[in-house]
């Protein structure tokens, strides 16, 4: 009931915190970068005896493509129920139970179904949904919305990173070196491994007991997907419902005509007789009304054209300005105002009265065509420059119509597909997403091999990348609504590619490689959190909202890549020539951004004008003759 009382900015603001808290809760993807080492340290002084940091990493790809499966979910979910809140609160119930539930798994494999596969679902059908009613609520500070909900997505790796640490490793114990190239907590630190299980269910109680309470301030949005289809079955159900009435009107007439034949068929055969002959003999004498009517009315015509021809025998001539206010007057008092016939009369009686001498011109009508050369000419160039204007205004309303469709984004998914645009953009995201995911997986690898092996410090790295990758989101988002996606992705590329072929230099201090991972990281955050608006600036809000899985798809074939490439390539090359590919990625994705045309013309694949789109151009054009008749008026 209170829900109702608030005003759509007010549901607008409960929204965007909803979708920050619940997004918050649930962003533990992100997390696995510092959890790594701890799980797979765990499952080493188990069953797992041979399971290394490479095969480890495995769950960032694995939950990264189970987190794009999810997302198309959540706004079907959200179609389902009609209820965001309610859609949103079931998800969350499951992501935060699965990772309550890994802790108990005894395999590796169990943990990556459980933690990977089935929570990375119900995470993905959760991520999109608040930033889907957040662009309904505030459609012009999409950037805005975007980057505060995904800024609590990624928040969440600086907040738990830096307590996880604080409940599995409170003494700041060391890892163990292993013959494997890695370094895990055994022998003396094996404490920290097995303190794991606990810690994951504190985590996972916590994202449990917030996120229920976060997906109550999601609010309804009569817009959202599904409900025009809703409304309109609601209408239809009340045609149909008012075609049942009508048809058992129409049965019980049919029956009440059937008992009247019957009881006429029970009269007297001659008294029958006679009513079917005086029926006949009004229907004869109805049919010669019908074409004396006829006859007269052709010949009231043929005496109205023959009237018509005789009137253009003669012309009298008024001045355009007379005619022109003598109209504006007629108009404004008549009540019917369409009759151009009543206001033609009217006007020839206003000329008679100031000119009694007309009374001659039995036959004349007004014209406002001079016969004098000089205003013949003035009155063409008059009409010209009114053929101008009005082919400017068509101009201009098809230019606004085109506008307002390209708005709207394509006329149907399908539209979408044929397009090169979509897959080009896909690539685009493989490109400029590719070294923040491989710094975000394996910093704590890297700052081993640069020989930065304190556990406080690598966990502090991470936590900082974490605050970079939620801080800057809303920042670089928030600029969407200012500038356009292509200049500042423009930005982050090129530091993409400073960073990529600087970041082995990092290896001197301790302080050079932690900003260098916060950079890194920072420029994640950037493309993550731009790719929904730019996803929506070129597909428009409701189609848009139903393809970013697919752009997701390109985020989760690079994160798959970056795991194949280090668990192929770490040990012969190292990190360092790795990163030389990223840099190279970079590169390209740079020239792709700066040469390629993403914008997409779908006006033209539009049959028919929306019939909102119809109404709002009707409106405005409404609004456009006020204004030339009171200007006309005034002048």
């Amino acid at each position: 009931m209170v829900a109702h009382q608030l005003s759509m900015k007010t549901k607008g603001v409960l929204t965007l915190i909803g979708g920050f808290i619940l997004l918050l809760m649930n962003g533990s993807m992100f997390l696995w970068g510092q959890l790594n080492v701890y799980v797979t340290s765990y499952y080493r002084q188990k069953e797992d005896t041979n399971l290394d940091l490479s095969v480890g990493g495995a769950i960032f790809p694995v939950m990264m493509a189970s987190f794009g499966l999810g997302l198309p979910l959540g706004i079907k979910l959200l179609k389902i129920f009609g209820q965001a809140r309610i859609s949103l609160l079931i998800c969350a119930i499951i992501s935060c139970l699965m990772i309550v539930i890994s802790s108990y798994t005894e395999r590796f494999y169990q943990f990556v179904i459980v933690y990977g596969v089935i929570s990375g679902l119900a995470q993905g059908s959760i991520y999109f949904v608040p930033i889907y009613l957040g662009y309904l609520y505030f459609p012009q500070n999409r950037g805005l919305v975007a980057g505060i909900n995904s800024f609590g997505y990624a928040l969440n790796s600086f907040l738990f990173g830096l307590l996880f640490f604080k409940l599995v490793n409170p003494n700041g114990l060391p890892q163990i070196s292993n013959s494997d190239g890695y370094s895990y907590f055994e022998g003396t630190s094996i404490s920290v491994a097995q303190a794991v299980p606990e810690a994951i269910r504190s985590i996972g109680y916590i994202f449990l007991s917030v996120s229920i309470v976060a997906t109550q301030l999601i609010m309804y949005h009569p817009d959202q997907i599904g409900e025009e289809e809703k409304r309109l079955k609601k209408e239809l159900q009340k045609k149909e419902n008012e075609m049942k009435e009508l048809q058992e009107i129409q049965h019980k007439l049919e029956l009440i005509d059937i008992q009247s034949t019957n009881k006429a068929s029970l009269q007297d055969q001659d008294q029958q007789q006679q009513i079917d002959t005086d029926q006949l003999n009004q229907l004869v004498v109805n049919k010669k009304i019908q074409m004396i009517q006829l006859e007269e009315e052709i010949i009231q015509q043929k005496i109205q054209i023959a009237h018509q021809i005789e009137l253009q025998y003669e012309c009298e001539y008024i001045n355009p300005q007379v005619l022109k206010k003598l109209k504006l007057n007629e108009i404004q008092n008549s009540k019917d105002q369409k009759n151009e016939i009543f206001h033609h009369k009217k006007l020839v009686k206003l000329i008679i009265l100031e000119s009694p001498n007309r009374k001659q011109h039995k036959n004349s009508i007004i014209s406002e065509i001079s016969t004098k050369p000089s205003d013949q000419e003035k009155y063409l160039e008059q009409k010209e420059n009114q053929m101008v204007a009005n082919l400017q205004e068509l101009k201009q309303r098809n230019a606004y119509i085109e506008e307002q469709l390209n708005s709207l984004g394509p006329p149907s998914i399908k539209a979408c597909f044929k397009q090169p645009q979509l897959y080009v953009s896909i690539l685009l995201g493989f490109l400029t997403v590719g070294l923040g995911l491989i710094i975000n997986g394996n910093y704590k690898s890297i700052a081993k091999d640069y020989g930065f092996t304190d556990d406080s410090f690598q966990s502090l790295v991470g936590s900082l990348g974490g605050f970079a990758n939620g801080f800057c989101r809303p920042m670089w988002s928030l600029l969407l609504d200012k500038y356009s996606f292509k200049r500042i992705l423009q930005i982050l590329l090129l530091i993409e590619i400073i960073t990529s072929i600087t970041m082995q230099f990092t290896n001197v201090n301790k302080t050079f490689y932690a900003l260098w991972v916060f950079i890194i990281h920072m420029t994640l955050g950037g493309v993550l959190g731009m790719w929904p608006v730019f996803c929506s600036q070129i597909n428009g809000i409701k189609i848009g909202s139903q393809l970013y899985c697919f752009y997701w798809l390109g985020f989760t074939i690079a994160n798959l890549f970056q795991f194949m490439l280090v668990m192929g390539l770490k040990t012969k090359i190292g990190f360092n020539n790795i990163l030389y590919i990223y840099f190279a990625q970079a590169f390209v994705g740079f020239l792709l951004i700066t040469y390629y045309k993403f914008k997409i013309n779908w006006a033209k694949l539009y049959n028919e004008i929306p019939k909102s789109l119809q109404s709002q151009i009707s409106l405005q054009k409404q609004q456009t003759l006020d204004n030339q008749l009171r200007s006309t008026m005034s002048s």
